[in-house]
């Protein structure tokens, strides 16, 4: 009796060793699974989903977009605490109604109601009434967003989607041929909507994003050429130069040469309002400012009754991000980072650059006399 016990208690250890083995590695697996479960949460996931939970009315793809280049200290106007889409006031439409007026008015005086229409970088909308030209560093990623979701794109799909907001913002709504778009804008009922802002504010942010530093591949060759050109001259007048890319006295000295070569074909970025979306031609209802963007985008959304589409109304949160980023590498704000730059120019420059964007001062309400002080004597 004794030695079958032996034997069945032998048999047991060596049945169930492994087995104990085998379970020890399951626990000590599940432990380490479990364990790495949870430092994700209170780690990546957890700012992933603060993200989420946040009132960030501009999806997560979209950042990247937004945080693009650098920026010029205070674009737009302060955004409201509230951020629905409140309802014009009397000022806010006479103001608008005086715009239109003055594009028109300069239009006249300076003999364009013939010119060409450019349909190009025009988004048309029949479905909802709308019609805007994109014009590149003037708000061009708000509206795009506010297109894209009247699309038919889904916020979240937004949120996740690799592609740019331009391009599946095209697949939409293609480019319209010219017939389209006139028949489009002078339809009753049609808001056609044009957004700018200070011209030479664009100006600058435009070269400082594209050409000043770690220039894109797009621009790189012609980073290249410009300071190939220019660099020479440049260095006579600001003495040793250390950038590999142009200063700004270099990318104006380009700018009034091709236009004074008689090269009116300037590049999408830094194109004058009134050759690249053509307002003569197209009578634009809506005429918005970067600077008054959230009033006067809401003018439009009240006018065609959008605001259930677009909800709540795309805040400035992660432009004043922008703005905190930009002034905390650069330590000046708007005015100083004007100065600073447009003090490597003179008069001269000044004047010849005022040739190619005076008309965009003149017709969209802008002073340019403040550049003036800022300029070398």
């Amino acid at each position: 009796m004794k030695i079958r016990m032996k034997r069945f208690h032998s048999r047991l250890i060596t049945k169930a060793f492994p087995c104990l083995r085998c379970g020890a590695k399951t626990v000590t697996f599940l432990f380490w699974a479990t364990l790495y479960v949870i430092v994700m949460k209170m780690t990546i996931l957890k700012s992933s989903g603060n993200t989420a939970v946040k009132d960030w009315s501009v999806p997560d793809n979209y950042t990247k977009w937004l945080m693009q280049g650098p920026v010029l200290g205070e674009d737009e106007e302060p955004a409201s605490s509230n951020n629905d889409w409140l309802e014009p006031d009397n000022a806010t439409i006479t103001e608008l109604e005086q715009r239109v007026a003055k594009v028109q008015e300069v239009c006249h005086s300076q003999s364009l109601p013939t010119q060409i229409i450019n349909s190009k970088e025009f988004f048309v909308d029949h479905a909802h009434n709308i019609v805007w030209c994109n014009i590149f560093k003037a708000a061009s990623t708000s509206w795009l967003y506010n297109f894209n979701i009247l699309g038919g794109y889904d916020k979240k799909f937004l949120a996740r989607t690799r592609h740019t907001p331009l391009m599946l913002a095209r697949k939409k709504y293609p480019r319209p041929s010219e017939e389209e778009l006139k028949d489009a804008v002078n339809t009753p009922g049609v808001v056609s909507l044009l957004v700018v802002r200070e011209p030479f504010v664009r100006l600058l942010s435009a070269y400082r994003d594209k050409l000043e530093n770690i220039t894109p591949p797009y621009y790189r060759k012609l980073a290249r050429a410009i300071v190939a050109a220019h660099r020479e001259a440049a260095t006579k007048v600001l003495g040793t130069i250390k950038s590999f890319g142009p200063t700004f006295y270099e990318f104006v000295a380009y700018l009034i040469k091709k236009h004074a070569s008689g090269d009116v074909t300037l590049d999408e970025h830094w194109a004058p309002y009134y050759k690249f979306c053509t307002p003569c031609a197209a009578n634009f209802t809506v005429i918005a400012k970067v600077e008054t963007l959230s009033r006067d985008s809401a003018y439009v959304v009240h006018q065609l009754g959008l605001g259930h589409i677009l909800g709540r109304r795309v805040t400035n949160r992660r432009m004043r991000l922008r703005t905190v980023m930009n002034k905390s590498r650069d330590g000046k704000n708007t005015s100083a980072l004007l100065k600073y730059y447009f003090g490597q120019l003179d008069e001269e420059m000044l004047d010849k650059l005022l040739e190619i964007y005076g008309i965009d001062f003149e017709m969209f309400g802008y002073k340019s006399d403040i550049y003036r002080r800022y300029v070398r004597k």
